[in-house]
């Protein structure tokens, strides 16, 4: 089982690759992934992305996978991995554990930096724990960025099956500024081809100018402010009985247009923007 190890240049040099600037702080971690990756017994199989700024050749994204299946009798050594979270707690800013039902209420994604849209951590049937630690300084000076680290398992017929995940990216907080930003420039320069004018020009918005504002935004934005966009625009919906002054002749509106982006082929390529399109869709009463 040891020859379906794929490795380059050997798992001990990939892993040391993959974590240059790993602190102390994140060391249980690592070791507690090591071990795993470097199990006789456990077969491994790994896909990895690299996203560099084109012009600076500064790392944007990271997304580092490993599956294993190794037998049931190992499970120390998944628990060591559960474990080491709760050791590095003390340095995560965020640390989420639990079970992914058949029907779960909530996915976690585990973002990538770049055109990559991220990592389930989170997989039916399956437990899960993933943390999330500030890059450190000497990699990322003005503190934007992040490092993910999780790992999901199960026990079933004498196996236990999961993977291990790394993600690098800028942190959440950095991105909802950077889209609100980007949101509140692209309406303020936006004029429509004959159909409306949107301006932020008060606090007094209608419903379904908010609206239509995220949903002109979504052509021109990158994957992740799409995602981000279309979430917005959800909750928004879902929030309508807070403007009561909302027309029939609006919703019919938001429907048409909501509509066409859903058999846009454009959109439908992306699942996830896909699902949140037709959410929005349904959600219009």
């Amino acid at each position: 089982m040891r020859d379906m190890k794929k490795s380059i240049l050997g798992l001990t040099c990939l892993v040391a690759a993959i974590f240059p600037n790993l602190s102390a702080a994140q060391n249980n971690i690592k070791s507690a992934f090591d071990a795993i990756i470097n199990c006789k017994e456990a077969i491994i199989v790994e896909s990895h992305i690299l996203n560099r700024d084109a012009n600076t050749g500064v790392k944007t994204g990271q997304c580092d996978v490993w599956k294993f299946t190794m037998p049931a009798d190992k499970i120390k050594l998944v628990n060591n991995v559960v474990k080491a979270f709760s050791k590095d707690s003390d340095t995560a800013y965020s640390l989420n554990s639990g079970f992914t039902s058949d029907n779960p209420d909530r996915l976690a994604l585990l973002s990538v930096g770049g055109e990559t849209n991220g990592e389930y951590i989170t997989e039916k049937g399956h437990n899960y724990t993933y943390s999330l630690f500030l890059a450190p300084k000497s990699e990322d000076p003005n503190g934007i960025y992040r490092y993910a680290y999780g790992i999901n398992y199960r026990e079933a017929d004498g196996t236990i099956s999961g993977k291990l995940v790394v993600t690098y990216s800028t942190t959440l907080k950095y991105r909802q500024e950077q889209e609100e930003q980007r949101t509140m420039e692209m309406f303020n320069n936006y004029s429509g081809n004959g159909s409306f004018v949107w301006r932020e020009s008060s606090n007094n918005k209608s419903w379904f100018s908010t609206l239509m504002g995220y949903l002109q935004s979504i052509p021109s934005a990158d994957k992740q402010t799409r995602i981000s966009l279309a979430t917005k625009a959800y909750e928004h919906i879902k929030n309508i009985k807070n403007y009561p002054d909302v027309s029939k002749e609006d919703k019919t509106t938001a429907k048409l247009v909501l509509g066409n982006m859903v058999c846009d082929n454009n959109y439908r390529s992306d699942p996830m923007l896909e699902g949140l399109l037709n959410s929005c869709l349904t959600s219009i009463k």
